[in-house]
């Protein structure tokens, strides 16, 4: 009982979570600073322990499942995805040092910002061939 007691709290708490990054995905639609697709791939990873359905129609939204799927299944990040992604932490970056008083929030802020577009810069661009090593 207790098993399956916490197994129907996981699921919620994934599921809970997926609606969540699934709705900063779908305001990063409209809003051109917050992006969509990364969302979606954590509302994907979150969707698959708790709600296939909802995973699945992710994955094939005819905009964004196929830049999900890449990412997903091979780690990819497309040149024209990642040129945006990392104009929009450029604009961030420059947005939060304006803005943000303290000198440890901007350098805390700084730091995170670059480290995430170091890891972006860093996917492949194209999924590699199963030979090629």
């Amino acid at each position: 009982m207790i098993k399956q007691t916490s197994r129907h709290a996981a699921r919620l708490l994934w599921g809970g979570t997926g609606l969540v990054l699934f709705a900063l995905g779908f305001v990063g639609i409209f809003l051109p600073l917050l992006p969509t697709t990364p969302f979606w791939i954590g509302a994907v990873i979150c969707f698959s322990k708790s709600s296939p359905a909802l995973e699945a129609w992710i994955l094939n939204h005819p905009r964004f499942g196929q830049a999900v799927r890449d990412y997903r299944d091979h780690g990819v990040i497309a040149r024209r995805a990642k040129r945006a992604a990392l104009l929009a932490i450029l604009v961030s970056a420059v947005i939060t040092n304006l803005v943000v008083e303290l000198p440890l929030a901007r350098l805390g802020a700084s730091t995170i910002l670059l480290l995430v577009a170091g890891f972006i810069a860093s996917r492949p661009e194209h999924a590699q061939n199963p030979g090629s090593g």
